[in-house]
């Protein structure tokens, strides 16, 4: 059975074939402080089944997304669900938002992380080469596959002494991730990934808080830095 890659984008699976498949997934539910887990897997294939998708294997993951830690977000938790291709095609035909489903685009041998450079407007703070972070990840046996210099695409205050948004970007073996994380750096989330996710995903609020605090609605989550 041939797997289709998991970075098309929800229309480019109209020509698959019989037997390929692709990976969907949606967030359960869960929120943190809370006991509840979410949304079984099953009960979630289930939903897709009653729609006339043919679920090939069902399963739970966490989004590799940073995360505010505070009562009443998400905890990340994700029902990931392998469905033949054709049948999904002709799902997301008649349901244009994909049901609240994104693709699984997270389990690519190869990852990006980055640190912004240390440049700030007005000609302060002083850019960290390439080379010199690249060194930090080689020195904490962190193969560096390959480099880039970046921007994050957000909108930053016109003020001296702000960021400039530049980043440095380092390409890695997924496994190395929880290693390059402990250094500092975080998983680069691109405009091109964001439009295979998921299409309505939850928002909330990007201040991390280990304090616990009451249980509010979430607020809007911008999971950045884009490289536009």
């Amino acid at each position: 059975m041939r797997k289709i890659l998991l970075l098309l984008t929800l229309a480019g699976t109209a020509g698959a074939g019989a037997d390929d498949t692709v990976t969907v997934y949606q967030l359960t539910g869960g929120v943190q402080c809370a006991d509840e887990g979410g949304i079984p897997a099953e009960k979630a294939a289930d939903l897709l089944r009653a729609q006339g998708v043919k679920v090939l294997a069902t399963g739970r993951n966490r989004l590799p997304l940073e995360l505010p830690r505070r009562c009443g977000a998400p905890t990340g938790e994700a029902n990931v669900i392998t469905v033949a291709a054709a049948d999904w095609s002709a799902f997301v035909a008649q349901n244009p938002d994909a049901g609240g489903y994104g693709l699984w685009i997270f389990d690519n041998p190869q990852v990006q992380v980055y640190k912004y450079d240390g440049t700030l407007q007005c000609g302060l703070g002083q850019e960290v080469p390439l080379d010199e972070m690249a060194k930090e990840l080689k020195g904490s046996g962190i193969e560096v596959l390959n480099t880039h210099k970046g921007n994050d695409g957000l909108t930053h205050i016109s003020v001296c002494g702000a960021s400039t948004g530049a980043i440095n970007a380092f390409e890695i073996r997924r496994d190395l991730l929880p290693a390059a994380q402990k250094l500092g750096y975080r998983m680069l989330v691109t405009h091109d990934m964001l439009q295979e996710i998921k299409p309505r995903m939850q928002r909330i609020s990007a201040a991390p808080s280990s304090v616990p605090q009451k249980r509010t609605s979430p607020a809007p989550i911008e999971p950045a830095p884009l490289l536009w």
